[in-house]
């Protein structure tokens, strides 16, 4: 149902054929399964799934298996037995892809109960098909297995059978250009492993001004297209200093596991104790502009927090974020790109909270508050703009070339092998993203009446 994941993968599989390894296809073959492409468990939306992706297969050449309900269930109730680490590695699956794709904050998901719903079928959905794969794994031998991403449940459990058996595991994604990448026994989300990534590219300084001009270009970036007008607070005028604080996207920390769970998760009482400490300086709160289609009240934390020091620009406000960058004497993150931007633009950085950037030396890293508001008191320096450098050579040249994808006018080309049944497929992505829309209007609609009856 995901033409550019399913393309990925074949192309993969081909080309570790072609380096002389035996490749075997396993698909998931639930009947009315509950997962990321199918929100409702819609027994047509998985015959679609199915059947297009059995048929795909097939032109490749390679040997397919199905992982089925049936098959790791009838067999030895020792393999196939759920332990408490799989349970919670498969709840922890879940909740990343329903947050990621609802855009439902984990405490939101348990007050809809339509919701806690789908998070019940969806874990037994990825039950069954882990205890196929690790049927699978029992009876063919297998040294290494590659998943897409392995962040959502439904194919976390090839990492997670992995691991069980003592087998590697690869992960394949895209970069932000769209070019394939192979993670080589971690995930796209290993922070640490991905900064290791980052740091064995070369840094050039030419190519990072290109790069970084290209992310404030507003014929490219919507986000600095949208705001021509922006002009940084004049009512700063005689504080000490000027601090802005840059939120992330909540929804995409809080999915991404408990390895990036943060000392500083309470964004806003750091910010408060920030202001309180300091009154003699001015203080900036920018909202992610992505925050403002999270489904729930984002802002609500922060709205006593206004004051004649603390300026608030909400998801929808007119702000140049590059701008206010600038016009900032430091610049403090929680898990946000700007990390990496501000130190290119020679700016001191305060990262709070892990992120993909906090061990490339870009930026200070407090431990816990006391640390940061010692930090702020310092006059600090801009950390060296090498790192800064490497990672943009990652996003514009690091990625894996296969060669049974090719890039053509935008479009990938599948080499090899050809989509069958793609219009079954089609309507069935085209169906549960109505689902998953409405799912959203029905939540939003359903929190905000619990918000204000609270």
């Amino acid at each position: 149902m995901q033409k550019r994941a399913l393309y990925l993968m074949l192309a993969r599989a081909k080309e570790v054929q072609d380096q002389g390894e035996s490749v075997v296809l396993a698909y998931c073959a639930q009947t009315a399964g509950t997962c990321s492409a199918n929100l409702s468990g819609s027994r047509l939306v998985c015959a679609a799934c199915r059947y297009s992706s059995q048929r795909t297969a097939e032109t490749t050449g390679l040997p397919i298996v199905a992982l089925g309900a049936e098959s790791g269930e009838s067999q030895d109730p020792e393999q196939t037995r759920l332990t408490y680490q799989d349970a919670s590695e498969l709840a922890s699956g879940v909740q990343s892809c329903l947050v990621t794709v609802l855009r439902v904050m984990t405490t939101d998901l348990n007050r809809v109960p339509r919701l806690r719903e789908i998070k019940r079928r969806y874990f037994n959905t990825a039950a069954r098909v882990l205890r196929a794969f690790k049927q699978l794994l029992k009876e063919q031998p297998v040294k290494r297995v590659e998943v897409l991403n392995g962040r959502f449940a439904c194919t976390k459990v090839g990492i997670m059978v992995a691991k069980a058996f003592g087998v590697t595991f690869n992960t394949l994604d895209f970069n932000a250009y769209g070019k394939p990448m192979v993670f080589k026994g971690h995930t796209p989300h290993d922070r640490l492993a991905v900064q290791h990534r980052i740091q064995q590219n070369a840094a050039d300084a030419d190519l990072a001004s290109s790069y970084y001009a290209s992310r404030r270009d507003r014929s490219f970036n919507k986000f600095a297209a949208a705001h021509r007008q922006f002009e940084p607070p004049r009512s700063a005028a005689g504080y000490r200093k000027k601090v802005t604080f840059f939120l992330s996207s909540l929804d995409e920390c809080e999915s991404l596991g408990p390895d990036w769970h943060s000392r500083f998760r309470d964004n806003a009482a750091v910010i408060r104790q920030a202001w309180e400490t300091f009154p003699d300086y001015f203080f900036c709160v920018r909202f992610h502009p992505n925050q403002a289609n999270i489904v729930g009240d984002v802002t609500e934390p922060y709205r006593d927090l206004q004051s004649k020091n603390v300026q608030l620009f909400y998801p929808n406000d007119d702000v140049d974020t590059y701008r206010l960058m600038e016009w900032s004497d430091v610049v403090v993150t929680f898990a946000s790109t700007v990390a990496i931007e501000a130190c290119w633009a020679g700016k001191p950085v305060i990262e709070l909270g892990p992120s993909y950037f906090d061990h490339l030396n870009v930026s200070y890293t407090p431990e816990n508050t006391t640390e940061f508001l010692e930090l702020l008191r310092t006059d600090l320096e801009p950390r060296s703009a090498e790192a800064a450098a490497r990672f943009a050579n990652y996003e514009m040249n690091d990625f894996d070339s296969l060669r049974y994808l090719h890039h053509a006018d935008d479009r990938l080309e599948l080499v090899g092998a050809k989509r069958r049944a793609g219009l079954f497929a089609k309507s069935a992505k085209e169906f549960n993203n109505l689902v998953t829309r409405k799912l959203q209007r029905d939540s939003r609609r359903l929190l905000s009446s619990n918000y204000r009856s609270a």
